[in-house]
């Protein structure tokens, strides 16, 4: 078994999932879908997961997941699942799992979340019609944000501290990071000021031009090709009107600023799903702001979970 067992990082936010794995050439893979979604809610498409006798979609619908608590995740399972069936494919597979959680609860939580994964043991369901057998060798429970520094040091410049903004749906994480010979983190918090409060901006500015859009249409439009809506005065391009949540953008960054002081002393670098919305909507008017491959930005806590195995 030892031979076999695969290395896999999990990025569970409260809309979406990010996962990063090795192949057998020894190369970094990723994949990325939408959260849990019931099957009532589901469109056509996307990926379907039977678990215990609970059948889920990911990728399409209207979320199901009510519990912002990742120690408590519901249906983490179908999530597992999906995720080492995209990277692996179908069968028996042997896992080393690294995951995250919020830095604001890592400490309180993590040993509790460990256990929890570590209990399943082995988690056995059926993805898009072909069974999947997950064996949980080993769990590593990681802070987010710290996960995602492993891949940005060579971004990051020593001589100055830097802030980390990890900007997901519900929440804004940062943490600020030192050089004493190696990485530090000198402070870190939470802004219950994201995504979701660019969007609801979005939403009611839709809703003014005659048509009712939820939260998850904006979020799945806008990572289509086409992120256009269709209103009653004409088609609503969801990009363009990202300068419209500004405002929003502004209270983020003012909310940071409460917690580490002045924040143009430090610089910053943007990660999570939100990162791109924002830096678009802000037209790159953010002093001391480090650019970073995209890839990055979306991906860089789950590298750095899978790092730790």
């Amino acid at each position: 078994m030892a031979n076999n067992v695969k290395n896999l990082g999990l990025d569970m936010g409260n809309s979406t999932i990010c996962v990063a794995g090795i192949n057998d050439k020894g190369e970094v893979i990723k994949a990325y879908t939408n959260s849990v979604y019931s099957m009532d809610t589901a469109l056509i498409s996307g990926d379907i997961i039977e678990c215990k006798g609970v059948k889920l979609a990911l990728g399409v619908g209207q979320s199901t997941l009510s519990n912002v608590d990742k120690t408590n995740r519901e249906y983490i399972e179908h999530q597992i699942l999906w995720a080492v069936n995209r990277l692996y494919g179908s069968g028996t597979h042997y896992i080393n799992l690294g995951v995250g959680l919020p830095i604001s609860i890592y400490k309180a939580k993590k040993e509790e979340f460990a256990e929890k994964l570590k209990g399943f043991g082995t988690i056995e369901g059926v993805v898009n019609g072909k069974e999947v057998s997950v064996n949980l060798v080993d769990v590593k429970v990681q802070a987010e944000g710290y996960a995602a520094l492993r891949v940005l040091t060579n971004y990051i410049d020593k001589d100055n501290t830097t802030l980390i903004i990890d900007i997901g749906m519900k929440t804004t994480d940062v943490i600020l990071v030192e050089w004493n010979g190696k990485f530090t983190i000198s402070n870190y918090g939470t802004t219950n000021i994201a995504l979701y409060d660019m969007y609801k901006v979005l939403q009611d500015k839709i809703a003014s031009e005659g048509v009712e859009v939820t939260i998850e249409q904006i979020d799945k439009k806008l990572q289509s090709n086409k992120p256009v809506i269709r209103t009653e005065k004409g088609e609503f391009n969801l990009v363009d009107h990202l300068s419209d949540t500004l405002p929003v953008c502004r209270e983020i960054m003012k909310d940071i600023e409460n917690k580490f002081g002045k924040t143009i002393l430090h610089d910053k670098i943007f990660v999570g799903g939100g990162s791109e919305k924002f830096l678009t909507a802000v037209g790159g008017n953010v002093r001391n702001n480090i650019e970073v491959p995209q890839e990055l930005r979306w991906y860089g806590n789950a590298v750095g979970y899978l790092m730790v195995n």
